[in-house]
């Protein structure tokens, strides 16, 4: 909903009234895509199913193919979404925040998002998941005097893809659309190696 509450086409409190059934309905997919399940989730790491890769991958091609199509009829504007919503690039803090979340991934085998899902399907590890990341939030927030300069280090800015490589949008997207398809076929591989069955 972002673009849309930006550009005024929708104001907060529809958004706030959209929320909610967009939020049951991600879950729904999420649930009914086995992401509610840590050992679906994990499966990926030991090369048994790359369904996470999968979907994770065809949902950004799609929303990025869909910005794209919408930029060109005149219904979406990029600038509005790099000055208004796009998250500031710190790079070396999001760089130890992602090798974090990616380590919490594999350990505990979910993400916030999936650990909800879980949670709302009575899986009690996601419980426990749910209560490790809430107690790694307030230590983080109780040791901001520590580490807060460093949280805000690096700031590269709004910065996207293809300005980070100064090509266009155009270009940029049809880069990634190949990164996609060479690495569904890397997933499919994988499941066929499928080393840890063995």
């Amino acid at each position: 909903m972002g673009p849309l509450l930006y550009t005024g086409v929708i104001s907060y409190e529809t958004s706030l009234l959209l929320a909610l059934p967009i939020g049951i309905l991600f879950g729904f997919v999420l649930e009914k895509a086995g992401f509610g399940d840590s050992r679906n989730l994990t499966n990926i790491f030991y090369f048994r199913d790359m369904r996470v890769l999968r979907v994770m991958f065809t949902a950004m091609v799609t929303a990025m193919i869909g910005l794209l199509l919408l930029s060109y009829i005149g219904l979406f504007d990029y600038n509005v979404l790099v000055e208004d919503s796009l998250m500031k690039t710190y790079f070396w803090p999001q760089l130890v925040g992602g090798i974090i979340f990616g380590l919490g991934f594999v350990i505990g085998g979910y993400c916030p998002g999936t650990a909800i899902v879980g949670a709302a399907s009575g899986k009690i590890d996601s419980l426990v998941f749910l209560g490790g990341m809430v107690f790694g939030i307030w230590i983080f927030a109780f040791g901001w005097p520590l580490w807060g300069w460093f949280y805000k280090s690096s700031d590269w800015g709004r910065l996207t893809l293809w300005q980070l490589f100064g090509t266009s949008k155009d270009v940029m997207a049809g880069i990634i659309l190949v990164m996609a398809l060479f690495a569904f076929v890397l997933a499919w591989l994988g499941e066929k190696w499928g080393p840890y069955n063995k």
